[in-house]
């Protein structure tokens, strides 16, 4: 029976309320002054798990009626006993006891309440040398467009059961871990009620909202929150672990088994945290410390990371060298490990610079630290399979034995786990061109959905690629063109790819047609008019070319019947926009006749840029805009295409 909740008031269910009470339990603790510096991340902890409570309730539907509930009917009942036993966890955490009577020695107080005058603790005062108290900004660091949220705090302020602000008395951090585990192991078990479909949407939503939440948090100490907070299932394993088995972690948190019976979950946030926080450290050398590696838990040491220059006499190029239709070149090699002494069959993509003007002068530095931190970053890829990028080994300059330079970098990848290593990489640019069969609608579709899944994740973590084009998407398979798998893409070609944050590290690409054609027309090679640097929604104009090639199957220069892309004057790409989005000249018309109103609507959308996703022209794209743009890139194109049945 459900016991201490509030009275149903007018037509909202009693489920509602009660979930409510819960939501507003969890917003209370966490909206608590006073919490001790050194425990925020215990504050995060809280704060994802009341999210991965609202994305459950979004999933099942759960609002101020069950006529809509999506749960069995045998298991209503249980819903709202778990909902109570977590309204009264989170209500009278540290307040009050099972008989709703105030503690003599209350963790938290009222902030009005007659508690809150009493003493500040020696070890809590404001001027204590070992722990600072700090207000937080935690809100803000959460996506506040959560309908539910709302519509929860709404109700439960419009009661007036519940207090408006809490204040912290004394701080008791293993109380707080263990609330946590508990409430984990609660939504662990509600996980349970979902069937196989319904499980599968929420680990859609909850994956959305982990990539909302890092659009809102950039700097490297909220980051280092995020990995700290999944870590305290590990931190408390000496009291014993709440179950993931949820018949056991609800028999343990209604006193019915025993703590040690018990495990719990982690989060995709804290890999999104680790390669968003390793990203910054790259660009500013001097966070990146053995302290800082270490608080990111990233298993290597500040100098492993750095390590990426290779010898050049380590790489023996292959293949006879071809330019491509890029701004680089990809060329077969062999690899020789120094230290073992084995070899390996890799790819090199070379990154050229401006010649020096003295001899013995080689690239900018500027140059050659983006290539590191680009190396960097690309070897750090494998902490994620988010990102499907190819891991690069390092990287070099092409200086040959008889000492002459040859003005470029070269970027080492290895081939893919399970690929035969003769297997070359072979680009989309490269399909289109083959004369092969066009592939079936549904190959196309998913293909398309693959590359901006892989997009929304780069972006996710504030990464922009700045070279999208058809030639950097690349497939592998041993039995070549004809037998293609498309539903495994990779992308490459970072040359100049850069974190969204960093306007001052911006490089602007040397002025070539074949890479114009897919660039907006702001950020063209000279021509880049853009003072507020390359963003977003730049990628995401370069990903609705690729999509319209992949509708057409034919690359961009033949759609729009260009004789000699490489050889075309600036005047011609500067237009390629406009041209795609005029109605007359009926690019969009072929897609929507072809492959229907859905795709076309998505490549109208990446076109159009910032407007089609609710932003303003002009735009920055960061925090709260960025959270925004990364919302509805999702909607209005990733959920699209991956939607569609063909």
């Amino acid at each position: 029976m459900v016991t201490g909740v509030i009275e149903p008031l007018g037509i909202v269910s009693l489920t509602f309320q009660v979930f409510s009470g819960v939501i507003k339990g969890y917003q209370l603790i966490t909206e608590a002054r006073h919490m001790p510096e050194d425990c925020q991340y215990l504050r995060i902890r809280l704060k994802t798990e009341q999210y991965r409570l609202l994305d459950w309730a979004d999933v099942v539907k759960l609002d101020e009626q069950d006529d809509n509930l999506l749960i069995s009917h045998s298991s209503k009942g249980l819903l709202l006993d778990v909902l109570d036993q977590q309204h009264k966890l989170l209500q009278h955490f540290g307040r009050l006891d099972d008989k709703y009577k105030r503690l003599s020695k209350p963790l938290l107080v009222d902030l009005e309440d007659a508690y809150g005058n009493l003493p500040e603790p020696p070890d809590y005062t404001e001027t204590s040398p070992t722990i600072k108290r700090v207000e937080s900004d935690l809100q803000d660091r959460f996506p506040r467009s959560q309908r539910l949220l709302k519509k929860s705090l709404d109700w439960a302020k419009s009661t007036k059961n519940y207090p408006i602000r809490m204040k912290w008395a004394i701080f008791d951090k293993t109380k707080m871990e263990t609330l946590i585990l508990k409430l984990t192991s609660f939504n662990d078990f509600m996980r349970e009620m979902l069937n196989s479909t319904q499980l599968h949407h929420l680990s859609i939503k909850q994956t959305r909202t982990e990539f909302q939440i890092m659009q809102l948090n950039g700097k490297i100490d909220q980051l280092i929150q995020f990995v700290k907070s999944s870590g305290v299932n590990t931190r408390t394993s000496h009291r014993g672990q709440i179950s993931a088995d949820p018949t056991l972690a609800l028999q343990y948190l209604r006193g019915f088994a025993n703590e040690d019976e018990a495990s719990g979950s982690m989060h995709g946030l804290a890999a999104l945290a680790q390669f968003k926080a390793l990203n910054s450290a790259i660009e500013d050398s001097t966070l990146l410390t053995d302290d800082f590696t270490k608080d990111l838990d990233l298993g290597y040491t500040a100098s492993e990371i750095r390590s990426v220059e290779l010898s050049r006499q380590c790489i023996e190029v292959i293949d006879e060298e071809e330019d491509e239709a890029g701004e680089t070149q990809r060329v077969e090699a062999e690899y020789t490990d120094p230290s073992t002494r084995l070899k390996k069959t890799v790819w090199v993509e070379w990154k050229t610079y401006e010649p020096p003007n003295f001899q013995d002068r080689g690239p900018e530095e500027m140059i050659h630290q983006r290539v590191r931190a680009l190396a960097t970053l690309l070897k750090g890829n494998n902490r994620t399979n988010q990102i499907r990028a190819p891991r690069c080994l390092g990287y070099f300059r092409d200086i040959d034995k008889e000492g002459e330079d040859h003005c470029r970098f070269g970027l080492v990848f290895e081939k893919p786990e399970g690929i035969n290593s003769s297997t070359r990489p072979i680009s989309l640019f490269e399909l289109l061109n083959s004369g092969a069969d066009i592939p079936s609608l549904t190959d196309r579709i998913q293909l398309a959905f693959r590359i901006t899944e892989c997009i929304e994740r780069l972006h996710a973590v504030n990464w922009l690629h700045k070279g999208l084009r058809s030639s950097n998407i690349l497939f592998f398979n041993d039995e070549g063109v004809s037998s293609m798998d498309l539903s495994s893409p990779y992308i490459a070609g970072f040359d100049y790819s850069r974190p969204a944050q960093n306007d001052d590290m911006t490089e602007r690409p040397p002025e070539n047609a074949a890479s114009d054609i897919y660039r907006h027309p702001r950020v063209q090679g000279s021509g880049n008019r853009d003072s507020g640097g390359f963003k977003k929604s730049y990628d995401l104009y370069a990903l609705g070319v690729i999509i319209l090639e992949i509708a057409y199957w034919k690359p961009i220069d033949k759609i729009l019947s260009i004789p000699d892309i490489h050889s075309a004057r600036p005047s011609v790409t500067m237009k390629v926009r406009q041209r795609l989005l005029d109605d007359r000249e009926g690019f969009l018309k072929f897609v929507k006749s072809h492959l229907g109103n859905t795709v076309e609507g998505v490549v109208r959308a990446c076109l159009e840029g910032p407007t089609a996703f609710g932003l303003p022209e002009g735009a920055a794209e960061k925090d709260e805009e960025g959270e925004h743009l990364q919302r509805m890139f999702y909607e209005r194109v990733v959920k699209e295409l991956g939607d569609m049945k063909v």
